[in-house]
């Protein structure tokens, strides 16, 4: 029975009407007819095609889309529209890295509320100290900035200098490493003012200074009065600036009197003015280290620094860099004589007055001792040094003695004074 129903399903099949595919042609005016599927053939053979064909799918920038007839493409997009979509939608960025594609009539709309037409406007390149550099969202840039990123070159790039007249800008990871091998932060560092017969000065490189030296040009411009004949002593005062000092300028400026101040970095805002005083009066400042530290206990890195810290620091309220070094306690080795730039000035007389504190015993060191070309160490910033001082100014003049700084000592008693070398007593 079942085999017998499977032959009549099958024979009914067979019996039903087959209906053909039938398929959509247009012409290129766009007319439409529907054909069966073999006569599609056919029809195209007598100018019917498909709808990709004779249509292309036109955009406006308000985001609508059209099919218009291939004859007609030209005509549309002389009304604006557009046959690729990317002509009509631009992409937009956030500043915290999203991106968005919009039509572009919304553009406008998109740009009030935070967005941006390119990378650039949401993205800042950052710069480390070690010579990195990185592109960021705008949003995330306060966040680099807070661990050591930086927005220009500028702050994390140094210019230093050579005492040959180079530059060279580093990277600041790299400064030490630069400074170790004979860079320097600034141009005062290394070059050297000289003047000439006339008293004009100039700024000259160190390599440069012997050969301007040779050619007749000073270190010290030529006071009036100086007699290279006649015997003459510098006075020096270590630790200062401090309370004394004007009175110890005053007697110098009374007996027409120079003398050498060898100060200490961290004293000078404290007592700036007696500082700017001793420049503008035309007394010598020197370098006595930052906190009177023995330079010869510390690392390179620390000798320059207080050095380098104490002369830029008298460069800044003075606008006089300091041609002289005094190591506190008078102590120096390699590294010291190597990073201090300038002559190291010793001396031939010490008062003792920091240990006596007392001006008849200062007095009496000085002028038992004295002889042409000594250089005689003091301390302006005790009250008895300073009492001494204004008998032994008026009393070594009257003895017959100019009295000079140290560098003037040196220009008039040794044609100069050379950068690392070491200097008491000069004749």
């Amino acid at each position: 029975m079942k085999s017998l129903m499977i032959t009549l399903l099958a024979a009914i099949i067979m019996c039903l009407p087959v209906h053909a595919t039938e398929v959509s042609l247009y012409s290129a005016d766009g007319r439409e007819i529907v054909v069966k599927s073999e006569d599609e053939e056919r029809m195209r053979a007598e100018g019917w095609y498909g709808f990709d064909e004779v249509y292309t799918a036109l955009y406006s920038e308000d985001g609508r889309a059209i099919n218009a007839l291939n004859s007609r493409i030209e005509e549309w997009k002389s009304v604006g529209w557009y046959e690729n979509i990317a002509d009509v939608q631009t992409m937009l960025y956030s500043a915290d890295g999203r991106e968005l594609t919009v039509w572009n009539a919304d553009v406008e709309a998109f740009l009030q509320v935070g967005w941006f037409r390119t990378l650039e406007e949401v993205q800042t390149t950052l710069y480390s100290a070690d010579g990195r550099e990185i592109t960021v969202w705008n949003a995330d840039v306060e966040a680099y900035l807070q661990v050591g990123w930086f927005r220009t070159t500028e702050e994390v790039q140094t210019t230093l200098y050579s005492a040959d007249g180079r530059e060279i800008t580093v990277w600041n990871a790299d400064v030490e490493a630069y400074l170790q091998v004979g860079w320097h932060r600034t141009k005062d560092e290394v070059r050297t003012v000289l003047y000439n017969q006339n008293g004009e000065e100039k700024a000259v490189w160190n390599a440069e200074v012997d050969a301007y030296l040779a050619a007749g040009w000073l270190r010290e411009k030529q006071r009036p009065g100086i007699d290279p004949n006649r015997p003459m002593v510098a006075l020096t005062f270590d630790d200062g600036p401090g309370p004394y000092t004007e009175k110890i300028l005053n007697c110098l400026v009374e007996n027409n009197a120079k003398a050498t101040f060898f100060v200490v970095g961290n004293r000078l805002k404290t007592y700036s003015g007696q500082l700017k005083r001793e420049a503008e009066l035309g007394m010598e400042i020197g370098c006595h280290s930052w906190s009177h530290a023995n330079l010869t206990t510390l690392g390179a890195s620390a000798i320059s620094s207080q050095i380098k810290d104490t002369n830029n620091l008298v460069k800044e309220l003075t606008g006089v860099y300091p041609a002289t070094l005094r190591p506190p306690y008078g102590s120096h080795n390699a590294a010291v004589r190597s990073a201090a730039g300038a002559p190291i000035i010793l001396w031939s007389i010490d008062t003792l007055d920091w240990k006596t504190k007392n001006a008849d015993s200062t007095y009496n060191s000085v002028m038992n001792n004295v002889k042409d070309g000594d250089i005689i160490l003091m301390h302006d910033i005790h009250s008895a040094t300073a009492d001494a001082a204004l008998r032994i100014i008026p009393a070594l003049i009257e003895r017959g003695y100019q009295l000079v700084t140290v560098s003037e000592l040196g220009e008039y008693k040794a044609g100069g004074l050379g950068a690392g070398q070491v200097y008491g007593r000069i004749n």
